[in-house]
């Protein structure tokens, strides 16, 4: 999967700096009182520091060090910690291996667009959740429609700087495959000083293809959740 960049980062903490707020609420409701819990591909913390403020119990781990670092800063101006590591999901190896829930919001998970790899991060989540632990997945839809590719633009300022993202989006419904070709640019009075280029995919998934996924890796008593903000598989380890 892709490893965010440093300017990628910068212009999602700009961009995105909280949650959705009725995403917020649900993942708060849904995981109050679940004991210890993981956030698979935390990025800059932009949902684990808001629930870690609200009492829950919640360690972290992305494969992007400049998203990390995003995190961490946020964790010391809140004057919080917790458990962050640098790690994949493919590959995940952490020192705790019984806890109680684990979630990915927004739709991270898709991130992972390699069916086997995919498939490997499940079964390396399993591996760290306590029996009965509570998980909940967010996931994309395939895409309806036959307006591809499309191109958008958006520019973020922070004092005298400007992130601009010019993004072109192309989908594969044979493969259920969106892919984003992305220019970052930072602007510094007037001048282009920096760019960053990136591609990002995302595999998108039906609810049954999202529930067969889970069962495969063991997981029981898979359900589908449609809250107003998206939806989320709901399984037990």
């Amino acid at each position: 999967m892709t490893s965010y960049g440093e300017l990628c980062t910068e212009f999602y903490d700009l961009d995105k700096p909280v949650a959705p707020e009725l995403a917020l609420e649900w993942y708060g409701s849904a995981l109050a009182g679940a004991g210890r819990t993981l956030e698979p591909m935390c990025g800059s913390g932009r949902f684990l520091v808001p629930l870690l403020r609200r009492g829950l119990r919640i360690d972290g781990f992305d494969p992007s060090r400049p998203m990390l670092q995003a995190c961490r800063t946020k964790l010391a101006a809140a004057g919080l910690e917790t458990g962050l590591w640098l790690q994949s999901l493919e590959a995940l190896d952490l020192p705790v291996r019984e806890y109680d829930a684990a979630f990915i919001p927004a739709s991270s998970f898709c991130l992972i667009v390699d069916r086997d790899a995919a498939r490997q991060a499940l079964l390396r989540l399993r591996a760290h959740l306590a029996a009965r632990a509570v998980v909940l997945i967010e996931f994309e839809l395939p895409q309806a429609g036959a307006d591809w590719p499309r191109e958008t633009a958006r520019t973020v300022t922070v004092g005298g700087r400007q992130i601009r993202l010019a993004s072109r989006v192309q989908y594969d419904p044979d493969e259920q495959l969106e892919t984003y070709t992305n220019v970052y640019e930072l602007r510094q009075s007037g001048r282009v000083t920096r760019t960053e280029h990136e591609v990002l995919r995302l595999r998108c998934y039906s609810p049954d293809a999202m529930r067969t996924e889970l069962e495969g890796a063991g997981f029981h008593d898979v359900g589908i959740e449609h809250p107003e903000f998206g939806w989320v598989a709901n399984a037990r380890a």
